[in-house]
């Protein structure tokens, strides 16, 4: 991510119907207008005031609080290339700096390098001279041209939308005039352009004169268009916009605030849309069955997830990160996880999974991982989510992980991408602790980000493993196992275990039994032999579990080795228990050895 930099030592901040520290009130636009320096920021909240506006040659920063809230019905007048103006609706705009995410009522006009980005435009836009830039913007004119280019002037136009009455979409008549179009939509019902020099690259939605200049008569098919200039879902424009990244110096957002580059044809690639509006790939959301807290960081404090190092909860909506919108469009809410001022961020949560250890430990168990993985920019640092599957006594058995996209897959947009994948539970998995790592590439903030994260685990024709809420639970302990010293049959290689299901079961004592054991020293316990359990209640039962050949050879070669045997059982309620009961192996005779 980029540091702003700060701005003169002196410049100061005049307000108007805004509160807040550091901020010097005017009572009036016009007022503080008057008053400001260069340097200086003017921030407008909630009001409607007319009258012209000057930045007088002054670098000024006029900051609204949105379209819909402050609403200037005069002619804004930025006349300084370092002057800017963002969230505001305007009279007129008369521009030689930026405006960013504003609506122009009438006509605004273009000086030397200015760059009107995210916006509207209600009637002509014109460059008069220099080499304006137009980016995600949508001209709606009530009649004549949408784009006009003056004389010797070049007016380039990427992700621009003309559409309604304009007649020609592109005037470029005059001596000199020159319109580079990109990834722009002309849907008019007049002329597409009319005389002059003009240049269309990568996509245009009249192809039939791409190359050459239009003329007056031009007529061509016209592209349909929703409410407000958008693509309509499934329009044949979805992703046919250049297949290039964003530039370092492109405006990242579409003219809705949603991330300029989206998979809106579900081909599992982002890539531009031509016109002022991306069309959004369709709202995921989390999954049913989420075994995790605080999933898309909502929760300020807690959650379930303790947090090392950077790693912090960031809103939506904040310079830079993703917008509103985009959090809309993705199925977000109001926060996500990003990896913070610095490296080594990460964040942990730990999930118990006993209520389903019977269908883990016969293999039967899938866990799905998923989450809403991203950055910022071009931006290189990585989003991981890990999932580590631990046994009784906290040790890995398995780790699964789930990387964030590249800044090239991301098409160099500030977003989050779905990613997931299913893996099986390895047995004896009796919690799954899930880590969010973040990786710092470039730069001082890690720009990994983390929405939506998800784990589920099910197991085809398994029970819950818990009770309804509100059942009344009677008590359960599991079963018990009445046998310390099993005695290997070396022709079936198998053991015997005696147990007992107490009278108090409800129904039966149903599961598995898993034996794990060290065959070397210096090595992990390993599995090495499990069994079916079904006892009714107040019965006892002797149960057959089959070991592996290995292990029979490491008992004979030893004598006797202790082991550990997993009882995970589930009565009729249903509630589980999983003990852990210890259980020697010896080899037959192994006793009267030691005798002699």
């Amino acid at each position: 991510m980029a540091l702003l930099l700060a701005g003169p030592a002196q410049a100061a901040t005049f307000c108007v119907a805004v509160e807040h520290a550091g901020c010097t009130s005017r009572p009036s636009a016009q007022q503080a207008f008057a008053d400001a320096r260069d340097g200086d920021r003017i921030e407008l909240g909630r009001l409607t005031e007319g009258g012209a506006l000057t930045d007088g040659g002054r670098a000024l920063d006029v900051v609204g609080a949105g379209e819909d809230e402050t609403r200037l019905t005069g002619t804004l007048t930025l006349a300084d290339a370092g002057s800017g103006v963002t969230g505001a609706s305007l009279g007129a705009l008369d521009l030689a700096g930026t405006a960013t995410r504003v609506r122009v009522e009438g006509a605004a006009t273009l000086r030397g390098t200015a760059r009107l980005r995210a916006a509207a435009a209600g009637a002509e836009v014109r460059a008069v001279s220099g080499a304006p830039r137009l980016e995600d913007v949508l001209v709606e004119p009530a009649a004549g041209p949408g784009l006009r280019a003056g004389c010797d002037s070049t007016l380039t136009a990427r992700h621009v939308t003309v559409a309604g009455a304009a007649d020609p979409a592109v005037d470029a008549s005059c001596a000199g005039a020159r319109v580079v179009l990109r990834d722009t939509v002309l849907a008019v019902g007049g002329a597409a352009f009319a005389g002059g020099e003009r240049v269309a690259t990568t996509f245009s939605a009249y192809p039939a004169v791409a190359g050459r200049a239009g003329g007056e008569g031009d007529r061509h098919d016209v592209p349909v268009l929703a409410l407000g200039g958008r693509l309509p879902a499934g329009s044949a424009l979805a992703d046919a916009g250049s297949p290039d990244g964003l530039d370092a110096d492109e405006w990242p957002e579409d003219r809705d605030g949603l991330p300029r580059a989206a998979d809106g044809d579900g081909d599992g690639a982002l890539r531009r849309d031509p016109g002022a509006f991306e069309l959004p790939a369709p709202a995921g959301g989390l999954p049913d069955g989420n075994l995790l807290r605080d999933p898309g960081a909502e929760e300020e404090q807690g959650g379930g997830w303790a947090l090392a190092g950077p790693f912090a909860r960031e809103r939506y909506g904040g310079f830079p990160f993703p917008s509103v919108a985009a959090a809309g469009a993705l199925g977000g809410e109001r926060a996500f996880f990003a990896g913070g001022p610095g490296p080594g961020g990460s964040a942990v949560q730990a999930v118990d999974v006993t209520p389903l250890a019977p269908e883990i430990d016969q293999g039967r168990a899938t866990a799905a991982l998923s989450a809403l993985l991203g950055g910022y920019r071009a931006d290189a640092d990585a989003a991981v989510v890990e999932a580590r599957f631990r046994d009784p006594a906290a040790r890995e058995l398995g780790l699964v992980a789930l990387g964030g996209p590249s800044a090239a897959e991301r098409a160099n947009a500030t977003t989050l991408l779905a990613r997931a994948r299913a893996d099986g539970v390895p047995p004896l998995t009796r919690s799954i602790e899930v880590s969010l790592r973040a990786g710092l590439a470039t730069g001082s903030y890690a720009d990994a980000y983390f929405d939506n994260v998800a784990l589920a685990v099910t197991a085809p024709g398994g029970a819950t493993g818990q009770p309804p809420p509100g059942a009344i639970q009677r008590p359960f302990a599991g079963i018990r196992v009445l046998t310390g010293l099993a005695t290997i049959d070396r022709r079936r290689r198998r053991i015997t275990v005696r147990l007992a299901c107490v009278d108090a079961t409800v129904g039966r004592c149903q599961g598995v039994l898993t034996l794990a054991g060290v065959l070397r020293r210096g090595t992990p316990p390993v599995r090495i032999g499990s069994a079916g359990v079904d006892v009714g209640a107040g019965r006892t039962r002797r149960v057959h579990v089959r070991i592996a050949r290995r292990a029979a050879r490491a008992v004979k070669r030893r004598g006797r080795i202790a082991m550990t045997l997993f009882a995970a059982v589930r009565d009729g309620q249903p509630v589980t228990r999983a003990t852990t009961v210890p259980l020697t192996l010896r080899w037959p005779g192994e006793g009267r050895k030691r005798r002699r």
